[in-house]
């Protein structure tokens, strides 16, 4: 069981005096989450301790952080805690992922699975997860009339399973279409952003039917995220990227700038099927104009995402989001 002593419950009367400026609730999200992996039962502390080495954008806290924002421009100490719990469940699905992936670096350090074994990598991952919902568990909505923040996330889980197992099932697959393509990201990477706009929404106190905007806000970002993370897998260096880099071919997962490729080069597939080396590949999909191609889709994203970002009433919020938004596009 979960030492619940060492979660960071808060007062649900949410005084005035909790709130706080958004900077420093990002300052504290971040030790909030080293403090909780730093603190994990001594059967998994090492391993967890090795998380807390290195971490990383947290574009996920971020974004909650500012959906959260009041008109004040404040966020409250619910809000510090909701961000730990999205934080959380990203690293539980990349300690999954990477076993999943056999990758061997992630953030610049070895992954859990290489350091200390599959079994207890595993079961750090799962840890983290029931952390994760314990965490979020203890934080009230803050009206009546709104969800908790607990019972909203398990739904967005299911997509991000469903999005994995679609991936791993088109392994190899040089038929798989564009839209087959965005399906299996809308569950794997965008659901996750859709659940950190959800629930920073669910923390303002923004009006009930604005929910619909900053969840759609939350797929662009999300898709968005995974375009330029695929254009990256291709173009960028694994010392710059702090991961394995081609590790997307290498694994046989298809994404939209090999899809494109192949659509533009009859070619390429038989090339593939002969054997093409890592390097050839990354030429044959530059040629093919893959890598433009995807950054048009995340042109196409941007700009749908920031005319939702403009219907937000806050301009705080609005230049909030926005830095996030030209932050995800940077390639």
């Amino acid at each position: 069981m979960i030492n619940r002593s060492n979660l960071a419950f808060i007062n649900d009367s949410d005084p005035a005096t909790d709130r706080i400026e958004y900077d420093e609730a990002l300052r504290l999200t971040e030790l909030e989450v080293r403090k909780l992996l730093r603190n994990a039962p001594s059967l998994i502390r090492r391993q967890t301790s090795h998380l807390a080495r290195a971490t990383g954008k947290g574009m996920r806290a971020r974004a909650l952080l500012a959906c959260a924002l009041g008109r004040d421009g404040l966020v409250t100490q619910r809000t510090v805690n909701a961000a730990a719990a999205i934080e959380l469940l990203h690293l539980a699905t990349l300690i999954h992922d990477d076993i999943i992936d056999d990758a061997d670096l992630r953030r610049g350090i070895d992954t859990l699975h290489v350091k200390f074994g599959q079994k207890i990598a595993v079961l750090c991952g799962d840890y983290l997860f029931c952390l994760a919902f314990d965490l979020a568990a203890a934080i009230p909505p803050r009206e009546t009339d709104r969800d908790k923040i607990s019972v909203v996330l398990p739904s967005y889980f299911t997509k991000i399973c469903l999005g994995e197992i679609g991936e791993f099932s088109n392994t190899g697959n040089f038929d798989l279409t564009e839209r087959e393509y965005f399906k299996i990201i809308a569950g794997k990477t965008a659901a996750l952003f859709q659940a950190s706009f959800h629930a920073g929404f669910l923390l303002s106190d923004e009006p009930p039917e604005a929910g619909n905007v900053y969840i759609r806000i939350g797929k662009q970002l999300g898709i968005i995220f995974q375009l330029v993370d695929d254009c990256l897998d291709f173009i960028s260096s694994t010392k710059k990227a702090k991961k394995p880099v081609l590790a997307d071919y290498r694994r046989g997962v298809i994404t939209l700038p090999l899809i494109y490729a192949l659509q533009a080069d009859n070619t390429l597939r038989g090339k593939i099927e002969n054997g093409l080396s890592e390097g050839e590949l990354k030429a044959a999909v530059l040629a093919a104009g893959g890598i433009e191609y995807t950054r048009s889709k995340i042109r196409e994203r941007w700009s749908k995402a920031k005319k939702l970002i403009a219907t937000l009433g806050s301009e705080n919020k609005k230049n909030r989001l926005e830095l996030l938004l030209d932050k995800a596009v940077a390639l």
